[in-house]
């Protein structure tokens, strides 16, 4: 698994999962509170966990500001209570910074 460092809305830093197998991005909700970005709570979804369990998401954070060493993008980030990650970086966020991957 690989971490990234990244400051969130300009206010918070925090390390972020690459979540090869994501199709979307998560953020815990406690690492969302610390980012004072709004909550839209009017869309739910329900996530397959990597264990082959759903999680239920309450909403989302629209366009959340994700910096990393100065290259900001913003992604719509969808809100979970608990999860063993502060925030995964899946598939979407991965395709709007064009991340390219070496293994060493």
């Amino acid at each position: 698994l690989r971490e990234l460092h990244v400051t969130l809305n300009r206010v918070h830093s925090e390390l972020g999962l690459l979540g090869e197998g994501s199709e979307i991005i998560v953020i815990r909700e406690d690492i969302w509170r610390k980012t004072n970005a709004p909550w839209n709570q009017g869309i739910h979804m329900r996530m397959q966990t990597a264990n082959g369990g759903a999680q239920e998401m309450g909403g989302y954070v629209e366009m959340l500001e994700i910096n990393v060493e100065g290259i900001k993008m913003w992604a719509h980030a969808y809100v979970v209570l608990d999860a063993p990650y502060q925030l995964l970086l899946g598939q979407p966020w991965q395709r709007l910074v064009c991340l390219s991957k070496n293994e060493t």
